[in-house]
């Protein structure tokens, strides 16, 4: 799947990015913008995201992160990710606070399901699930 760079949702007029919008355990009338970050370790969403798509997150492993300039505290669970057309189990944490009105999508629950080809020259990126 192809997709066209955007600009983050609270930059409007800034630089595209690549975004991807991404359903959580199957919620499919909430898609989420992430930002597709391959120096990100994590994949990062909010709580509320959590809480309305029915995640249980007691027992929850817990962990501080520091994303850009803020301290977040992420609560990491395995739950169903919906993006590209293609559906995978993977670890997130859902974090609060949570500052920004996208997610970021990284290396151990993104990229090492999908390959991934930035063309950042056209504005563009391609997300093909790996073949398990």
């Amino acid at each position: 799947m192809i997709v066209a760079y955007t600009e983050l949702p609270e930059d409007a007029g800034g630089w595209p990015r690549p975004l991807l919008d991404v359903n959580v355990a199957d919620m499919d009338e909430v898609r989420y913008p992430c930002l597709v970050d391959s120096g990100a370790l994590n994949t990062l969403m909010p709580r509320w995201l959590a809480d309305a798509a029915g995640v249980d997150l007691d027992g929850a492993e817990r962990r501080s992160l520091a994303v850009a300039t803020t301290a977040i505290e992420a609560a990491f669970m395995t739950a169903g990710l919906t993006a590209a057309g293609h559906r995978w189990e993977a670890e997130i944490g859902f974090c609060e606070p949570w500052p920004y009105s996208w997610g970021l999508l990284g290396q151990q629950s993104f990229f090492r399901f999908h390959t991934v080809t930035f063309r950042a020259a056209d504005f563009e990126f391609e997300v093909v699930p790996v073949e398990s």
